[in-house]
């Protein structure tokens, strides 16, 4: 699972993307709509896959919203040295949950499917290094994009509680 860039962040002009007010009132909007000004700008793409599908059917405007605004609250675990959570893909068309458990010291990732996809294999295991990389790396480069993409939307106050 990572966020890619199609061109150097340095060639995307700084342009602000301009979303009605009513969206702005809580933090879960405002990510939104920064997902929604990374698809705009075709710069950025999400890439999610393992489980026997190399290319999850995912993208920046409906199905990275839906997995960044979870990503804060499993950063906080795994950096207490928690490796017990999950991930849900709840936006209808993808409609999968994985589930990280602690297996001695790795972590074992069992993908559920709420589609006619099966996983296959239904679960892999991880070691403990590698699910932090993961949702890391996810994290700073989503603030990181934003900073070019839509600067005035991930700085805005409402967003100060979901920030690490």
């Amino acid at each position: 699972m990572e966020l890619t860039l199609y061109k150097p962040l340095e060639s995307i002009p700084k342009t602000e993307y301009v979303i009605p007010d009513l969206e702005l009132d809580d933090a879960v909007g405002i990510l939104m709509c920064i997902c929604e000004a990374f698809e705009i700008s075709q710069a950025i793409s999400f890439v999610v896959g393992g489980f026997g599908q190399d290319n999850w059917p995912v993208d920046c405007r409906t199905d990275l919203s839906t997995v960044i605004e979870q990503v804060p609250a499993i950063l906080e675990k795994t950096r207490a040295g928690i490796y017990s959570f999950e991930l849900d893909f709840y936006e209808q068309g993808i409609e999968r949950r994985l589930l990280f458990k602690e297996d001695t010291n790795l972590v074992k990732v069992t993908c559920i499917s709420r589609t006619k996809w099966v996983p296959h294999p239904s679960s892999v295991f991880m070691e403990k290094a590698a699910v932090s990389k993961i949702f890391d790396e996810i994290y700073c480069d989503f603030l990181d994009f934003s900073s070019v993409i839509c600067e005035g939307l991930v700085n805005n106050t409402l967003l100060n509680d979901w920030k690490l």
